[in-house]
């Protein structure tokens, strides 16, 4: 499995995970991908301990080496500018 992770400040409105609905503020967003292609994204509060799942999925790359990819992407899409 790869893991790849970044900090970032979430956009306006937050991220919406499974365990405790819409979080804000300085973030970190984990991914981690298997050989099988099943993806696992999740943040955090920077700094802080526990992690929570984004809400959605299951996620699963058609190919595994996509992974480093897909992560920029999910970074630049939660840290976009909101006008």
């Amino acid at each position: 499995m790869s893991d790849r992770y970044s900090v970032f400040t979430a956009p306006r409105g937050g991220v919406m995970t499974s365990e405790v609905g819409v979080i804000t503020g300085e973030l970190e967003l984990h991914t981690g991908a298997a050989d099988d292609g099943t993806l696992t994204l999740r943040v955090r509060y920077a700094g802080a301990a526990e992690w929570y799942t984004i809400d959605g999925g299951p996620y699963r790359l058609h190919d595994p080496r996509d992974h480093e990819v897909l992560h920029e992407v999910v970074v630049n899409l939660l840290h976009r500018p909101q006008p």
